[in-house]
């Protein structure tokens, strides 16, 4: 039965951040840009791509609460501006999520001119020293070629007016944008990808392992992997996270919280085989869940599967 203790504790283990070396890599370019900014006024921007789950927006909280709004008697001080744009974006709908962000009252009125002012104005009166825009891939899930355009040379000239750095956080498909135009393309040469598997020395079921020992630590309760030994562990936790590291932690959040709620002592491989079915994939049972003795061993990315390609919206329809 769950108790105050127990939600407790799911809360503190919920709010950890997994540092895993992609993670660490993009957070410490990002502080280096900003450093940069504030020590020679130069605006350095960047591009951190990700598949669903691999902690962008990890990111961007992160950030923020190292960098919080600061109210002095005179203003606001936002240094770091996080906007998530909004599905289906157009320069109005990204331009009025700014201006939320900024405290505008009137965030919603007003033409895209008007509201490019403000955001401006708000921008530069804040005091903020960078902007990051989160799910930036919806840049591309409106409209043609010719609406990617005009919304990447809107952003161009925002970036340009306010001179400050910039990170776009967004799915691989993201890079589509900066495909269609080439100034804005030029602007986010510099890249980062979080996700596992880049190490040169470990494999990416080891690199699974780790994040998942790393987590563990989090933990007061053992974790158990028998009957699977550590090799074999990595192999089958990769396979039921796809390598991204939200899953790694919904798996074991869900297995602490029915240790928890049982009072058991330790959590083994049959919890985390019912946490697999329960919180990442129903139909996942038998020789298709990572951690039965018959599971496949093979990505799950078919149709109806998990881990699926999602295709990219706002594709051209033929004439």
């Amino acid at each position: 039965m769950a108790t105050v203790d127990t939600y407790s504790r799911l809360k503190h283990f919920d709010e950890q951040y997994i540092p895993f070396p992609p993670f660490v890599a993009a957070m410490t370019a990002i502080e280096a840009n900003l450093q940069m900014y504030r020590e020679a006024g130069v605006a350095t921007h960047m591009l951190v791509t990700g598949e669903a789950g691999t902690g962008k927006s990890s990111l961007c909280r992160w950030l923020a609460h190292q960098h919080p709004l600061r109210v002095l008697p005179e203003r606001d001080v936002i240094e770091l501006l996080v906007t998530a744009i909004p599905p289906a974006a157009s320069i109005a709908s990204i331009a009025s999520t700014m201006l939320e962000a900024l405290g505008d009252p009137y965030a919603s009125t007003g033409t895209v001119s008007q509201k490019t002012h403000r955001v401006i104005t708000l921008c530069r009166g804040c005091g903020v020293e960078m902007l990051l825009f989160d799910e930036a891939q919806h840049l591309q899930d409106r409209g043609d070629t010719k609406t990617h355009y005009m919304v990447g040379d809107w952003l161009k000239h925002l970036i340009d007016e306010l001179a400050v750095p910039t990170v776009l956080l967004g799915l691989p498909r993201l890079e589509n944008v900066l495909q269609v135009n080439d100034q804005l393309r030029r602007r986010f040469s510099c890249r980062r990808r979080l996700a596992v598997g880049q190490s040169d020395t470990d494999s990416i079921e080891t690199e699974c392992l780790q994040l998942f020992l790393s987590l563990t630590s989090l933990i007061d309760i053992p974790v158990l992997p028998h009957p699977y030994g550590a090799q074999e562990m990595g192999v089958r936790l990769y396979y039921a996270s796809d390598g991204r590291v939200a899953y790694i932690k919904k798996l074991l959040f869900a297995a602490l919280r029915s240790a928890l709620e049982q009072d058991l002592d330790a959590i083994d491989a049959p919890m985390l085989e019912r946490s697999f079915t329960n919180e990442i994939w129903w139909e996942g049972v038998g020789k298709l869940n990572p951690f039965h003795p018959d599971f496949e061993c093979r990505r799950l990315d078919r149709g109806g599967e998990p881990f699926q390609v999602a295709s990219s919206p706002g594709k051209r329809r033929s004439k």
